[in-house]
């Protein structure tokens, strides 16, 4: 696992030397070629931080932080120490609780939905199909995102529980209720990708497990991976170790998250301004869609387990078959060239997580801004099969 030491190696310099920068601007360090290329790339593309790690077979073989999770503050992106909201990776861990649960043979993953829940789930279009786990966890079960369900991201954690969100989406009447959450097509029928049909599943596994999500995920994900501090809540965590969310912009006139409410999730009383903008510490009701928050390095904990069939040290989270199941089918996760895995954008926020079951490497990327991390991920691939270079 990265020490705290070798973590904070390249982040020295810019918290005691600080070389001349614009104001607003993190400062960038010189360090080794594969940290002189993420520098530079980070610069150009003006990305804050960021913290990374290869990993290969059961071990992280690498890793690093760049730039700052906090400017105002100082404060180093550390793969070790700053936590961060994951968005979208998420999903591959709500799949995992589900399938969990088809283990222990409290579902199976071709029932209707409706078997659990106490309101009908069903495609106003096609009242007589089902909407079963598989289809969810495929994005094949015809529900989609209305814009209404970002309104109600705001600062801070959620004020409406997820059982709230997803009886006011699904219950006609409801107040998110629409027929434009669900789609023309038959459920089973066709991909599209569904963060409503995620925050359905984590509900699904507060009913079948008779327990919160997050202590759900505690007792089956996070304990057991030694991923102490994750949660789904910024209250459960250590504030000053999270990462601040933030959007470089260039002209004021521009929006920074269409489609989100509270003032575009900017502190209240704030102005867009030219250079990078600090979103609040924010959170959606949608939860098992989102909102995890953990460290690069606990992550990877996860990551090791699926990309060993199952398995981290000494604790057998699924069954290898299961994992096999799962990326084969495509169950929460997807698939990219050879490598199976996750990203996930939010405001301020993005995320890459891929791995290879055959060659036993994989990478994560976290970044506290909205932008496209494929060269990182390519980059660092590349790195691994390699076995990494010399400096």
């Amino acid at each position: 696992m990265c020490s705290m030491r070798a973590a904070y190696a390249l982040t020295e310099g810019s918290l005691h030397k600080q070389p001349s920068t614009r104001a607003n601007e993190p400062a960038v360090t010189s360090g080794s070629l594969i940290d002189r290329r993420i520098k530079s790339w980070m610069a150009k593309r003006h990305v804050p931080g960021l913290a990374a790690c290869i990993l290969k077979g059961s071990k992280v073989l690498w890793c690093n932080g760049y730039g700052m999770a906090n400017i105002a503050k100082r404060v180093p992106f550390s793969p070790d120490q700053t936590l961060f909201q994951i968005a979208s990776v998420t999903k591959t861990i709500t799949a995992t609780a589900i399938m969990n649960l088809r283990d222990k043979g409290l579902l199976r993953l071709d029932d209707d939905v409706n078997k659990f829940l106490r309101f009908s789930v069903r495609n106003p279009s096609y009242p007589d199909r089902q909407i079963t786990f598989r289809s969810l966890l495929k994005h094949t079960s015809s529900i989609i995102d209305n814009e209404a369900i970002y309104s109600l991201c705001a600062a801070g954690d959620p004020a409406l529980s997820l059982e709230e969100m997803v009886t006011q989406y699904f219950t006609p009447n409801g107040l998110l209720w629409s027929r434009k959450n669900y789609s023309k097509d038959a459920p089973g029928a066709n991909e599209r990708y569904s963060n409503a049909g995620f925050s359905l599943l984590g509900y699904l596994v507060e009913v079948i497990s008779e327990q919160p999500l997050q202590e759900h995920l505690l007792q089956n994900v996070f304990s057991p991976l030694k991923m102490y501090e994750t949660s789904l809540y910024i209250s459960q965590l250590h504030r000053e170790k999270h990462a601040r969310p933030y959007t470089y912009v260039e002209k004021t006139d521009r929006r920074l998250s269409p489609g989100y409410g509270d003032g575009n999730l900017l502190p209240v009383g704030s102005l867009t301004r030219v250079g990078y903008n600090e979103h609040v510490l924010y959170s959606c009701p949608t939860l098992a869609d989102s909102m995890v928050r953990t460290s690069v390095t606990q992550l990877a904990n996860f990551i090791i387990a699926i990309m060993n069939g199952g398995r981290f040290e000494e604790t057998q989270v699924l069954k290898e078959p299961t994992v096999n199941e799962m990326l084969t089918q495509k169950l929460g996760w997807l698939k990219t060239g050879d490598y199976w895995g996750h990203d996930g954008s939010d405001p301020g926020c993005s995320t890459e997580v891929w791995f290879s079951p055959k060659t036993k490497v994989g990478l994560i990327v976290f970044a506290n801004t909205d932008i496209e991390l494929t060269w990182v991920k390519a980059f660092l691939l590349a790195k691994a099969e390699e076995k990494m270079p010399r400096s």
